[in-house]
């Protein structure tokens, strides 16, 4: 008698690992974009929270406008990071509701709330 598996075991084993894959990947794909999306949404409030130290420690917008400003001062507002989102859209800074400047999140989140007090 030969040993080996049979092509029904074969058949049997393929069938419980697509099952197991059915099963598991959804999920770890959704996890991966939550994750994603979390990681942006605490780079954006990371921006936000810089530019407004900047301008509590300067008192003009004008040095407080860029990724770089806040990056490049002395000491940095913000440490270096990431020029794009985990979905290839580039961060930046756009003037806000207020007047003064806030990170661009309309670009990586249409819906995102308005929080502002003074609007």
């Amino acid at each position: 008698m030969k040993k080996g598996f049979t092509l029904v075991e074969m058949l049997i084993v393929l069938v419980v690992i697509g099952i197991i894959l059915a099963v598991v990947l959804p999920n770890a794909l959704r996890a991966i974009e939550q994750a994603n999306v979390r990681d942006t949404a605490a780079t954006l409030r990371s921006i936000d929270t810089a530019v407004n130290l900047c301008y509590s420690q300067t008192r003009t917008w004008a040095s407080c406008d860029s990724l770089a400003e806040l990056r490049g001062a002395t000491p940095p507002y913000l440490e270096a990071g990431p020029n794009n989102s985990p979905f290839g859209v580039a961060y930046g800074v756009q003037v806000g509701a207020g007047g003064g400047w806030e990170s661009n999140k309309t670009a990586h989140f249409p819906n995102w709330p308005n929080l502002d007090p003074h609007n």
